[in-house]
């Protein structure tokens, strides 16, 4: 009986994987700054009416607005 050939079909599909390139496991460590600034306003507060305005000075009030600014920081370090 005369040996079978195995076709080229069949041979084409036939891949071995010899090298598998694996990298390091890597921790991501992520810090989170908030930055509080808290700048005065100065509103000045008029009468709202005319017989107000008559008897009652301008008002000057002081207040206090605050900004909020985050800042995020990543950086990757290897795992351990």
């Amino acid at each position: 009986m005369p040996k079978r050939k195995i076709s080229r079909v069949k041979r084409r599909n036939q891949k071995v994987v010899t090298e598998v390139l694996v990298s390091e496991p890597v921790t991501e460590v992520v810090t989170e700054k908030t930055y509080t600034t808290t700048v005065p306003e100065v509103e000045i507060r008029k009468p709202a009416t005319l017989a107000q305005a008559l008897t009652e000075p301008a008002a000057v009030v002081v207040k206090p607005k605050k900004k909020v600014r985050k800042v995020v920081e990543r950086s990757n370090r290897r795992a351990s």
